[in-house]
Parts: structure tokens; sequence; C-alpha cells
């Protein structure tokens, strides 16, 4: 029998693995999406390409064609101190996004008619500034391009 040959086992795997690619896929649309229907036109995707690989998953585990690799409690832990650790960082970014907003937004009215002044008569714009994230975590992601 030959590697390269079509079997039920290669198929299968197959389509776990283009499954995998295809949830992959479309989280990154959903975190990228700007448009709520969209967004959950693909949520809905999503949740049937789980279910579809749910099955393909048990059918091959039911053949023994594929094994799940058992997780040491070593990686476990690591795991749950890194997931632990980027919510901790996210939790803290918006907080500091929260409190510099919020003192940008408040201006004694002095400030404001200094702010119209500089603008001859306009008025002018506040910028708002993004505070700086520290020694942040990069975990993975690739620029972001929202779809409309």
């Amino acid at each position: 029998m030959r590697g390269d040959q079509v079997t039920d086992k290669n198929l299968c795997m197959a389509l776990i693995n283009q499954m995998k690619w295809d949830a992959a896929c479309l989280t990154q649309r959903i975190v990228e999406c700007d448009d709520e229907h969209l967004r959950q036109d693909y949520i809905n995707v999503l949740n049937r390409t789980f279910a579809e690989q749910k099955q393909a998953y048990n059918y091959a585990n039911q053949q023994g064609w594929h094994q799940p690799m058992l997780a040491e409690q070593s990686m476990i832990n690591q795991v749950q101190s890194d997931t632990q650790k980027m919510a901790n960082e996210i939790q803290q970014s918006m907080m500091t996004m929260h409190r510099q907003a919020q003192s940008q937004a408040i201006q004694t009215p002095q400030q404001q008619m200094m702010n119209m002044g500089q603008g001859m008569g306009m008025g002018t714009f506040q910028s708002y500034n993004m505070p700086a994230m520290g020694n942040q975590q990069n975990y993975g992601g690739i620029p972001q391009q929202y779809y409309r």
C-alpha cells in the first residue's frame, strides 16, 4: 500500500485539518469585523464549523486514526498562567485608556475658552493619545484588517 493513496483515514484527517484552518480564518474575520450583522454571520459559520469538526474528530478517534496528545500538568499550568497574565495586561491597558479618556474629557471653562481661541473662533478638537502599553507581550497577532 502506497503512502499517497486516498483512504478514509487520509480524507478524514485532511477534513479535520481543513476545518482547523477554516476556524482560524473565521476567528480572525470575527475579531476584525466592523459590521455587526456580518460579524454575527461569521460567528454562526464558525459555530457550525466547530460542530462539524467535532463530528469528524469523534469519527477519527473511534477509528483509532487520531489520538489526542495528553498535556503534561506543567504545560497546563503554563497555559493557565499565560492566560491570566494576558487577561491582567488587557484589564490594565483598558483601565489606563479609560482614565486618560476621562481626564481629557474634563476641562475647566478657562481651558475650553483657550481651546476656542486657538482655532480663531472655530474651536479645536482634542486628540486622544494612546497610553504607553509598557512591556506587553505579542501573542502572535498579525496586523488587523477590518472587514465591512
